[in-house]
C-alpha cells in the first residue's frame, strides 16, 4: 500500500525530536511492507530572521531526506510566527501542497497528521487525486485551536472531509464528542514508544545519592513543573530534581527554585536528543510531570518502560494507561500538596515502589510498542482504502 503522509510535525536534520512520534509510526508501517512517503512543509525563514523567530533558516533544511525506507520532502510555505495567525497560515500551507502536487506519487491514501494545517491543506489534493483522507489528531487541534471560532470551523471542515479521524486518547475523544456531538467517524489509537533503544542505554551518572525525580517535557506553564518544585521544597529528605527540556518557563522556574531555597537541588538539563532521554530516565527514581493539558503523554510511557513510578494528572491523556496505585499515580491538577504526599509515600514504602514500577513497566512494554500502533493504523488505512475502491 502506498501511503502519503502530510505532516508539519516531523524531524529535520536540525531538530531530531520535533514530531519524532510521526517518524516512528511511519518506520513501523514501513517495516510492515508499506511504501511510505512523507510531505512535511516547512515555514520559509530567511537566515537573517531565524534567530528572532526561533526557527532554523530554510536554507539549512534539505528539500528531501531519507530516514531508512521513508522518504521525506520539505517544501516551503509562507508562515507568520504567532499562533493566532494559523487561520491564515493554513491557506498558505494548502497552496504549498498544491504547488508541489508532483510530490504526491499516486498514493492509495493520504494520512494527515493534525487537522490544522495538515488536514486542511490536504483536502483539495485528496479530492483531486480521488483518494481517501485520514486525519490523525495529536492534541493541539482539540485542546487549543478549538477555542478559536475560525479555527473550530476549519477543524470542522477537515473532519467532514476525512474518511476517518484517528485520536490518540479518550480525552480527545470526549472533547470531540462535546464539541461536535459525536457525528464524525472517529477512533482511538494510542501512540507507541521506541522499545529498541531501552536495553542498551546506560544511565547518566549521579553526582549524589539523593532521591532523584525527573520530568521530561517542554518548559511551558501547562506542564506543571512549578508544582514539582514547590513539592520538593516541602519534603523533609534530600531530593534532586532533573528537568529535561527547554522552553519559555525556564527563567520563572529558576526564580521559584531560588525563592524556595532549593536551587542546588534542581538541575536544568535543557534540550537533549531523543536517544539521550532514556539515559536520563534510567538515572532517576521517579517521574513526575503534573501536566494539566496532556492529550496523550509519550514521556510518561517512556518513563514507565524504564521502570520508574510515574505521576501524571487526573483527567488527562495518561489516565488511559495509568491506573492510580497500580501502574502509576494520578494527582489533582495544580496541587503541589498531593505531589508531596506521593513523593513521601513512595520514599517510605519500597514495596509499593517496586509493585507500581513493575506493573507500569510491563504495561508500557507489552501494550504500547510502535509495532502494535502500526498494526492498528494499518488495519484502519487498509479498510478505508478498500471501501473507497469499492464505491
Amino acid at each position: 500500500m502506498k501511503i502519503t503522509v502530510v505532516s508539519r510535525l516531523f524531524p529535520t536534520p536540525q531538530n531530531s525530536v520535533s514530531g519524532i512520534f510521526v517518524l516512528q509510526q511511519m518506520k513501523a508501517l514501513s517495516d510492515r511492507g508499506h511504501e511510505i512517503q512523507v510531505i512535511s512543509p516547512r515555514p520559509y525563514v530567511p537566515e537573517t530572521l531565524s534567530r528572532f523567530v526561533n526557527e532554523p533558516a530554510s536554507s539549512s533544511i534539505p528539500r528531501t531526506c531519507e530516514y531508512g525506507d521513508v522518504t521525506v520532502h520539505y517544501p516551503r510555505y509562507c508562515s507568520l510566527p504567532r499562533a493566532e495567525t494559523l487561520p491564515l497560515t493554513v491557506y498558505s500551507f494548502r497552496n504549498a501542497l498544491k504547488n508541489h502536487k508532483q510530490l504526491f506519487d499516486s498514493p492509495d491514501i493520504i494520512n494527515a497528521h493534525v487537522a490544522l494545517p495538515s488536514g486542511f491543506g490536504s483536502i483539495p489534493i485528496a479530492r483531486e487525486l480521488g483518494v481517501p483522507l485520514v486525519t490523525t489528531v495529536h492534541g493541539a487541534d482539540l485542546q487549543q485551536y478549538i477555542h478559536n471560532r475560525l479555527m473550530k470551523n476549519q477543524i470542522k471542515n477537515v473532519f467532514e472531509a476525512s474518511d476517518k479521524i484517528i485520536l490518540n486518547s479518550s480525552k480527545l475523544q470526549q472533547i470531540c464528542t462535546n464539541e461536535f456531538g459525536g457525528k464524525y467517524n472517529t477512533t482511538i489509537v494510542s501512540n507507541g514508544i521506541d522499545l529498541d533503544e531501552i536495553p542498551n542505554t546506560q544511565p547518566v551518572e549521579h553526582p549524589t545519592e539523593s532521591l532523584t525525580i525527573i520530568s521530561v517535557g517542554r518548559l511551558v506553564e501547562t506542564k506543571g513543573h512549578i508544582y514539582v518544585i514547590e513539592a520538593i521544597a516541602q519534603v523533609e529528605f534530600d531530593v534532586r530534581y532533573l528537568i529535561v527540556g527547554d522552553g519559555p518557563q525556564r527563567e520563572r522556574l529558576e526564580q521559584q527554585a531560588n525563592k524556595l531555597g532549593i536551587h542546588d537541588n534542581v538541575s536544568f538539563v535543557g534540550h537533549v536528543n531523543h536517544d539521550e532521554v532514556y539515559s536520563y530516565l534510567k538515572s532517576a527514581d521517579m517521574f513526575v510531570l503534573p501536566s494539566y493539558n496532556e492529550a496523550f503523554g509519550i514521556a510518561y510511557l517512556e518513563a514507565m518502560a524504564c521502570g520508574l513510578p510515574t505521576v501524571a494528572c487526573e483527567g488527562e491523556g495518561p489516565a488511559d494507561f495509568i491506573s492510580h496505585g497500580e501502574t502509576g499515580f494520578l494527582a489533582p491538577p495544580k496541587d503541589s500538596g498531593a505531589i508531596v504526599e506521593l513523593i513521601r509515600e513512595l520514599y517510605q514504602d519500597s514495596k509499593l515502589w517496586r509493585y507500581v514500577s513493575d506493573r507500569g513497566q510491563r504495561t508500557a512494554i507489552n501494550t504500547f510498542s510502535w509495532k502494535r500502533n502500526a498494526e492498528r493504523v494499518e488495519e484502519i488505512l487498509v479498510n478505508i482504502s478498500k471501501a473507497h475502491t469499492q464505491e
